[in-house]
């Protein structure tokens, strides 16, 4: 009897053991994220060659504000002026998506974004991105680029072929925002933006409520805008609900041409953007627009 008492005790506990386990590691992946932010930033400080570049994927990239981008090996020749641009952080969030937690903040005039993904070896810097903070009361973007015009691409084609069924449902997600943008629905664009939803670029910064807003007005107005072309795209899966859009895009009525980073969730049975930040790439030539004027 006792023997059997101890096996069911035994049973119990790792029954118990078991849920324990499934209940707190989502947290501590979390918390092994949050480090591996923090040693990012301890390495930046300390000037660490070596330890920072242990941290970065081998996919890494860094965009500053003006629009440059370096790759892992160009990120660690150049660690000082990461170091410098990197520093005095203020308003920051961060978001857990399970194997990627996005870094949002303030910093020297401009707002960061910095991914951190879940890799084999654990957690890795992927990227970091840098937009100048705009002027205070500028119209926002899609309100600039309202008027006439068709939207083949992005909303009907793109140069870029998904390669698994996790990239094909978040590019069809995506191209269905881009043609409620065109013709505004407010309503059902809403339905594909997460909550914490941002849209960052050189003349704006709106929240989810604000973008919504003027997809409302827009509506009532019957005036949408054509997305900007995609000119090159790549998205990264990290598990099964995170992934990373990134994109180059030329403005629709002109100018220079930028790079686009969203952050993609898969929330309530449908991928959801979460951010889309924009840095206007400074050394480009101005392209000529698709369609001018309203």
């Amino acid at each position: 009897m006792r023997a059997l008492v101890i096996a069911a005790v035994a049973v119990a506990a790792v029954a118990a053991g078991t849920l324990v386990i499934g209940r707190t590691a989502p947290v501590d992946e979390e918390h092994a994220a949050k480090q591996a932010q923090s040693a990012f930033l301890a390495n930046l400080a300390k000037g660490d060659q070596k330890a920072l570049g242990a941290g970065l994927d081998r996919r890494f990239i860094w965009t500053d504000a003006e629009g440059k981008t370096r790759t892992r090996t160009e990120t660690v020749k150049e660690l000082p002026a990461l170091a410098a641009a990197n520093r005095g952080d203020s308003d920051v969030q961060t978001h857990f998506y399970g194997r990627m937690l996005t870094v949002r903040g303030s910093h020297d005039d401009a707002r960061f974004l910095r991914v951190f993904v879940k890799r084999r070896h654990g957690w890795k810097a992927f990227m970091v991105t840098e937009t100048p903070l705009p002027p205070a009361g500028a119209p926002a973007s899609v309100e600039q680029a309202a008027g006439s015009g068709d939207c083949d691409n992005p909303c009907r084609t793109v140069p870029y072929t998904p390669k698994t069924p996790v990239e094909k449902e978040i590019l069809a997600a995506w191209q269905k925002t881009k043609l409620l943008e065109w013709k505004p629905d407010a309503e059902q664009w809403a339905k594909l933006i997460a909550d914490e939803f941002m849209i960052i670029n050189n003349t704006t910064i709106r929240n989810k409520e604000q973008r919504v807003a003027i997809a409302r007005r827009q509506q009532e107005a019957g005036s949408g805008a054509p997305g900007d072309p995609v000119t090159a795209m790549r998205i990264y899966g990290f598990g099964s609900n995170a992934a990373v859009m990134t994109s180059t895009h030329t403005p629709y009525r002109g100018g220079k041409p930028y790079i686009n980073v969203r952050i993609w969730t898969l929330r309530d049975g449908r991928w959801q953007l979460a951010l889309s930040q924009q840095v206007t790439i400074q050394s480009a030539t101005p392209v000529a627009a698709v369609v001018a004027g309203p």
